[in-house]
């Protein structure tokens, strides 16, 4: 499939002068657009469905790319729209539907208000949701609490020590249900016309934005967070696991710390919103395709990137990695644990600010094709300490 990003890349930059400029561009998104494909396609999705993302990703660098001179004054053309039967038929799954069997009746489910767990029942949190937004916060007392105004529209289940957070398909439901109300009847094309009628309407009816879905856990951590939405924002301010990973298709992703005790492991990213992350870890890795990108906290490594946002870190990194196709990267230490920084933006600016009394040395080696350079910082040679490597394309690079 990396020659059909190819095709889509090369298509974008079709009327667009080639030179050192939209060349660099052109290389910097294609390498973007190929890692984000390669971790969707780890994550389990299809190679249909990744292409796709990967399309809706890159609506945001049309305006980028039109900034830079055309070969003529063609536009380029605008996307294809996504075709409506195509989604359709990833997204529904039209049950099988056996005719002249008997309809079994099955006995109503009455849905609690809230579902509610013993903290020491529970190691790992993990959310399956979809068009509403999900809220984690702290609970007043030492158990688990999970609520929605709609509780028909979530499923909790206990997998061992692990609580399975999912969004329940009422498309699907709603469609299995007229199928087993047709099974009992005598076959007609108007009752199968009927029925189609009825799946579509289902369908229609609920794509739409569902209730808020709110997970309170109590204050001791637990060990594993994994956090996926397909439509809405996730929010979360609790005390960190020791693992913690969060995927969004379409919205933000805002974590806060309750305390100052390091995960292990962080991993956000999200296709079209901003990620932000307040709280300490060892490794932490951020990324977005059309948003912002933003941590403050202490981090041994930290790894940051966006397509077409900005992306910036506020805090203490001993290794540090950031990259912008058209935003600005901004690091602003504040101590002097860094050992390497290496950072790049295609079309954006690059800002380094150090903390005060840095020890040990920097030496920096700095690029930039159409913008400004400047470093205040003496240069300590090849041995410093911290080693910078900063580049762009069309930006400028300060050191300060």
């Amino acid at each position: 499939m990396s020659a059909s990003i190819r095709g889509i890349i090369d298509h974008m930059f079709k009327d667009t002068v080639d030179n050192a400029e939209t060349r660099a561009l052109h290389e910097e998104l294609l390498n973007n657009c190929l890692e984000h494909y390669e971790d969707l396609i780890a994550r389990g999705m299809s190679e249909t469905e990744a292409i796709d993302a990967v399309v809706e990703s890159l609506k945001g660098m049309k305006e980028v790319i039109d900034e830079y001179p055309k070969k003529s004054d063609v536009q380029a053309a605008k996307k294809e729209k996504v075709n409506a039967e195509q989604k359709f038929e990833q997204d529904t799954e039209v049950p099988e539907i056996r005719m002249g069997e008997e309809e079994k009746e099955v006995p109503p489910v009455e849905k609690p208000s809230e579902y509610v767990y013993e903290a020491s029942e529970i190691r790992s949190l993990k959310t399956e949701l979809k068009n509403c937004d999900l809220k984690i916060g702290i609970s007043g007392d030492s158990r688990i609490h999970v609520r929605c105004e709609d509780m028909e529209q979530i499923l909790c289940e206990k997998e061992g020590s692990a609580l399975v957070v999912k969004a329940v398909d009422k498309a699907k439901k709603s469609i299995e249900e007229e199928g087993r109300k047709m099974a009992s009847q005598e076959f007609t094309m108007k009752g199968l016309l009927s029925f189609i009628g009825k799946a579509i309407g289902s369908v229609a009816a609920n794509i739409s934005i569902c209730e808020d879905v709110f997970i309170d856990l109590p204050r001791q951590a637990l060990d594993e967070m994994n956090l996926n939405a397909k439509s809405g924002d996730i929010e979360v301010k609790a005390k960190m696991p020791m693992k913690l990973s969060a995927h969004n298709m379409s919205g933000d992703i805002e974590i806060k710390a309750i305390d100052h005790g390091p995960a292990r492991i962080v991993t956000l990213s999200a296709m079209s919103g901003e990620v932000e992350f307040e709280g300490n870890a060892d490794t932490a890795t951020l990324s977005s395709m059309s948003g912002d990108v933003e941590a403050c906290g202490l981090y041994r490594n930290a790894e940051l990137r966006s397509t077409s946002g900005d992306v910036e870190l506020n805090g203490e990194a001993e290794q540090i990695r950031m990259n912008s196709v058209s935003g600005d990267v901004t690091v602003n230490l504040r101590g002097d644990a860094a050992r390497s920084i290496q950072v790049r933006s295609t079309s954006g600016d690059v800002d380094i600010s150090l903390a005060v009394g840095t020890d040990g040395g920097v030496h920096t080696s700095m690029s930039t094709v159409s913008g400004s350079e400047s470093c205040d910082v003496p240069d300590a040679g090849p041995g410093a300490k911290l080693q910078i490597q900063a580049s762009s394309v069309s930006g400028d690079i300060n050191v300060k």
